[in-house]
């Protein structure tokens, strides 16, 4: 059997389903949620600002012409094509999920996702205890979406309030994880 770390998102809502209730399946429903939270982060930091299908050159400009009758059809599909290679059910799950939160608790769990503990040998500029991700906390929520000042949310004060605010969200979407999980068997 494979560790629930090891497993994709479609592997571990199987593993979901099949499993009676208990600390494995608590795990499996919580690895499930990292996931979504990874892609919703992902999403957030990258992939949003590519920006695929508005470019001012197309990569696919030229494609189809000279193959006769259906050249504006192949254009169609290849834009489609391009502007939605990014989106996933799972990233439509990550936000319909994070959309059910109140904003101050959406910031907490991504803000509390974002920050990766340090490993020793390897670098990313998302690696930080929760002391710093509360430290720059401004900095990383625009990094995600966030334009300070447009949300009433008082700050974090402590990486204490951050781990309540965050375990409050967590817990709720674990529930809604279950949900999705049983809906989707």
């Amino acid at each position: 059997m494979h560790r629930i770390e090891d497993m994709g998102l479609a592997e571990t809502f199987r593993l979901i389903d099949k499993l009676p209730e208990g600390v494995r399946r608590q795990q499996a429903l919580a690895h499930a949620l990292d996931e979504l939270l990874e892609e919703e982060i992902e999403y957030r930091t990258g992939l949003r600002h590519q920006n695929a299908g508005w470019h001012q050159v197309s990569s696919v400009g030229g494609m189809g012409e000279g193959r006769g009758e259906c050249t504006g059809l192949v254009d169609h599909v290849g834009k489609a094509a391009e502007r939605y290679q990014q989106e996933s059910q799972w990233r439509t799950m990550a936000a319909a999920l994070l959309s059910r939160l109140s904003d101050r608790q959406r910031m907490a769990v991504l803000l509390a996702a974002y920050a990766i503990p340090p490993v020793q040998h390897c670098q990313s500029p998302r690696m930080m205890t929760q002391s710093q991700a509360v430290a720059a906390q401004v900095a990383i929520l625009a990094r995600l979406g966030w334009v300070p000042g447009a949300v009433k949310v008082t700050p974090f004060k402590s990486s204490t309030s951050l781990r309540k605010a965050a375990a409050r969200g967590r817990d709720s979407l674990l529930h809604m994880v279950l949900y999705q999980a049983e809906m989707a068997a």
